[in-house]
Parts: structure tokens; sequence; C-alpha cells
């Protein structure tokens, strides 16, 4: 079972990194770093501010910066360690079937993608505890785009995607939980100061 679900992966990985086109190489690479997660968190810490006030927005950047520190850690430094699965670009039998054009391949291990898990920390912690009213679908974008950069750049393969989401979505849904639960108690001690 462990054999066909690799074979698998590997089929989909073949299929994904070939569709690649040279104009797009650039931006997969931009994708793949961190600036492209700063326009995201301005405009998650407005709305925070907007939604919950200054003090609360401190709150929500410590709860936030939490999450993909949780998610971070786990999946670069424990199941990358614990699983030692070769990126596709370590891999000498992989390699001559990967897309190349000067990219870097990264660290030895890929499962579980830490740049998967810490994207869906971030989109799952903020969709959690804020509103976005009809945008809530059009914050996935991001996450999925970041993750597919991975496959397209050659150093993850789909199953590492998948796991490094499913990480990072237990990671932003947990925090976000204790978050919540963090300002009830907050303000349950409000409001009988000032009753």
């Amino acid at each position: 079972m462990i054999e066909i679900l690799k074979a698998l992966d590997l089929s989909l990985f073949v299929f994904l990194n070939s569709l690649n086109i040279k104009s797009m190489n650039g931006i997969m690479i931009f994708a793949s770093g961190y600036l492209v997660w700063v326009p995201f968190l301005f405009y998650v810490i407005s709305q925070s501010k907007k939604q919950q006030g200054s003090q609360l927005t401190l709150f929500f950047i410590f709860f936030l910066f939490l999450a993909i520190i949780a998610s971070d850690a786990s999946s670069s430094y424990i199941i990358k360690n614990l699983f030692h699965r070769l990126r596709p670009c370590r891999d000498e039998d992989v390699k001559p079937l990967i897309y190349y054009f000067g990219q870097r391949c990264g660290g030895k291990f890929g499962f579980v993608s830490s740049h998967a898990a810490n994207s869906f920390a971030i989109a799952t912690f903020s969709i959690s505890v804020l509103s976005f009213k009809k945008i809530n679908h059009l914050i996935w974008i991001l996450p999925f785009f970041v993750s597919y950069s991975r496959i397209y750049l050659g150093v993850h393969y789909p199953g590492d995607i998948i796991g490094g989401a499913l990480i990072g979505i237990i990671w932003g849904w947990v925090l976000a939980f204790v978050f919540r639960d963090h300002i009830k108690g907050l303000n349950g001690r409000v409001s009988k100061t000032f009753s």
C-alpha cells in the first residue's frame, strides 16, 4: 500500500512539475519566499485592529506568530527528522524528471512541507478568529499558491504539501481556539471589574 501511495505521489509530482512556463519561474520563486506574506499579514493585522481594537490586536499578533512557530517547529524539526523522506531534488532517481532552471533545492528532507504548514497555519488562524465576510474562500488562494510553488520548484511532492497543510490547519485551529478562549476570559474579567 505504501509503495502504491509513493508511486501515485511521484506520478502526480511529475505531472504538476511539468506544468511549467518560463515566464512563471520568477513568480514561483517569489511565492516560495517570505515577502509574499507581507501584504497579507498587514491586511489581517489591520482587520484585527478594525474588528477587535488595538489591545486585542497585540494578542492576535502574538497568537498568529505562535501558530507559525508551532507549525514550523513541528514540520521542520520533528516530522522531517522522523520520516527522513528525501526531497525530489535530492533523490538521484527523481532529479532527471524535474524542471530545473537554476532554483535552489533546500534541505535534505521534504516530508512535510514547512512552507505549506506555515501558510495554512496563518490562513486557518486568521479565518478562525476574524470575519472576512464574503472573501473567506479567497484567503485560501495564497496558501494553495505558495504550496504549488514548492512542487513547481521541484522541492516537494504533493504528499509533502498535504501533510504540511494538515499540520498547519491543526495548529491554526488549536491556536485560534486558545485565542478565542483567552478573549472570553479577558472579556469576563473586564465586565466583572466594571460591574
